[in-house]
């Protein structure tokens, strides 16, 4: 009589083959697991971003008078802040990968229009869409304090884009618009 001592070859080859396919299953969610991982960070810090940018546009805008868009698109914002300066925000594509928002501003008692505008935004986020909406009456058409929504959206990777909308409530300053 024989005895068992050890495995058959079709056993080996089946175990194997079931090693094999349980890695590869733990290998391709690993790298799932990672390439979502990094679009989820990459667009946390897009947002972030963007969130820092609105909220200052936000703080000057509350204090501002003299609301109106320059552009019938509603991409620029054009306004006077609490330091007497007039103020410019603005959605700038640069080319199809590179957009951004930016600022531009007169000193006070200067004429003119804005042409030194500065990059609030850095090149890496990737600003898709910035709308500014501004509402100075109600609808009855009685003066109102002004609202400004500020409507922004950033592409992120896989064609996933995230929206931000924040609506401000400017202080009425007399003699402000």
């Amino acid at each position: 009589m024989r005895g068992n001592k050890g495995f058959t070859l079709i056993e080996l080859i089946v175990s194997f083959s079931i090693f094999i396919v349980l890695i590869t299953l733990t290998t391709a969610t690993f790298a799932q697991t990672l390439k979502t991982q990094r679009i989820v960070g990459s667009l946390s810090v897009a947002m972030n971003e963007v969130s820092f940018v609105t909220e200052q546009m936000a703080r000057e805008i509350r204090t501002g008078t003299k609301f109106k868009n320059i552009d019938s698109e509603g991409k620029t914002i054009q306004f006077i802040n609490a330091n007497d300066e007039q103020v410019v925000y603005r959605y700038k594509e640069i080319d199809k990968r590179n957009k951004r928002i930016e600022r531009c501003f007169l000193p006070s008692g200067t004429e003119g229009e804005c042409s030194n505008y500065e990059a609030l935004t850095s090149p890496e986020v990737e600003i898709d869409t910035l709308k500014f909406v501004i509402k100075l009456r109600d609808e009855r058409g009685n003066k109102i304090a002004p609202r400004i929504t500020i409507v922004t959206a950033v592409a992120g990777p896989n064609d996933i884009n995230v929206n931000l909308q924040t609506t401000i409530s400017a202080r009425v300053i007399e003699g402000g618009s």
